[in-house]
């Protein structure tokens, strides 16, 4: 335990993780442990506090901790893992086993080892107090491998789930504020198999999305349809399943399009995949954010980087409000109103057929969307009568947002918290 504290310092690779709150606590603790000066309640203090970034991280020991913010962590030779640029020969593979092992040593402290320590020249009364604190540190697996042998699983691991913040997480937002990424902590978990009835949207989507992630050029998609329809659910059920093939999910809101090329900037020297999210695409007359986007989608002085993807989503086929208003030119005696108008019409038009894939979503008729219905009510066992349960959907569409996936998935879940609090409903 003496010598972990010079084996810490010698940390280049991954000394970031020495910044962590648990970790530096730590760190601090074993230095306190070599300073007879120091009062023991800051000691225990400091223990305690260790406890607590444990908890509060969910997981059950200092040794879990400790690897999770390896695996987590940003640096040198997990990015070049990432890019897949590392070679065996190269130093860096050398040194960051030689520095996993070390995090290991200090992931595998001996807590019963520093309460004596603490407890020494104390009175019982503190000496109890220090032998009730919690064991935080109870892996006792001798047989475990050294992390730093295992560091060809190390590297093949980065290169299939990123680094830093991109191996922790799969849906990001872009803040325009700050210009970072935010990780969504609570993604929506929906799954491919959840989408019923548009086996050939999924089916093109599906497609594409492989082919981007194999490293050849893929398409742009627009998801086009009405409201309620899967559009949204479908690009996050592809982020979801793609997500150990490399696949991250970054929804850009619109106010923040004309920032694209930051957005680029973040990410092109990644070697992951990403898909730009931007749901409920439109604008209307007086904006100008859609010729920031018409840029990136194609023809902008910047070549968009080939890990970059554009998914979007829109109630509306030609994206840009188009009033009756700008066609009148068309049928005017002035040739100048006409050459306006004409052009002020294509501008309108050339946002959407920049994107090389539209899929169309549209509403499902009566017999789909008690189709869904039944299988949602499945799903959750839902055990009804069929005529009933249909009765009651047809009742709840009229009542609320017509026929459309959304629409039964709202029902269903009305359906299940009314059944669990009053088994007599029906």
């Amino acid at each position: 335990m003496d010598i972990l504290l010079p084996k810490l310092a010698s940390l280049g690779i991954y000394k970031t993780i020495l910044e962590d709150g648990a970790v530096s606590r730590v760190v601090t603790l074993l230095e306190l442990l070599h300073d007879e000066t120091t009062d023991v309640v800051t000691k225990i203090k400091t223990y305690s506090e260790i406890y607590s970034f444990i908890l509060e991280n969910n997981c059950r020991c200092l040794y879990e901790y400790v690897e999770n913010l390896t695996f987590q962590d940003e640096n040198a030779f997990t990015l070049l893992c990432e890019k897949q640029e590392i070679k065996v020969d190269n130093p860096l593979i050398k040194q960051a086993a030689a520095e996993l092992d070390i995090l290991q040593n200090l992931s595998t402290i001996n807590c019963m080892q520093i309460k004596k320590r603490m407890s020494q020249g104390q009175s019982s009364e503190i000496s109890q107090i220090i032998d009730n604190l919690p064991n935080w540190n109870c892996y006792e697996e001798k047989e475990a491998m050294q992390w730093g042998k295992k560091i060809e699983e190390r590297t093949k691991w980065h290169r299939d789930n990123g680094a830093g913040l991109f191996a922790k997480h799969a849906f990001f937002s872009y803040d325009g504020e700050c210009r970072t990424l935010q990780p969504v902590t609570n993604p929506d978990p929906i799954m491919l198999d959840k989408l019923y009835l548009v086996d050939s949207q999924k089916d093109m989507a599906i497609k594409n999305t492989k082919i981007f992630l194999s490293g050849r050029a893929a398409n742009n998609i627009l998801f086009y349809g009405d409201r309620g329809t899967g559009k949204s659910s479908m690009v996050k059920a592809i982020a979801n399943e793609f997500y150990h093939q490399g696949l991250r999910l970054v929804e850009v809101p619109k106010k923040y399009l004309e920032q694209m090329p930051v957005i680029i900037s973040l990410l092109s020297d990644r070697g992951l995949k990403f898909v730009l999210f931007i749901d409920d695409l439109a604008f209307e007359n007086n904006e100008e954010e859609y010729t920031a986007l018409k840029a990136v989608l194609e023809g902008g002085i910047e070549h968009r980087p080939r890990n970059i993807l554009i998914y979007a989503t829109s109630n509306r086929r030609h994206i840009i409000k188009e009033t009756f208003s700008d066609r009148k030119g068309l049928i005017s005696d002035n040739p100048d109103d006409e050459v306006r108008a004409r052009d002020a019409m294509q501008e309108k038009l050339s946002l959407s057929d920049r994107f090389g894939i539209t899929i169309v979503f549209s509403s499902p008729i009566k017999k789909e969307y008690l189709q869904i219905v039944h299988k949602m009510a499945q799903e959750e066992g839902i055990d009804i009568e069929p005529a009933l349960l249909e009765q009651k959907a047809m009742q709840w569409e009229m009542a609320y947002n017509g026929m459309s996936p959304r629409t039964a998935r709202q029902f269903i879940n009305w359906l299940k918290g009314e059944l669990s609090i009053n088994n007599n409903l029906f």
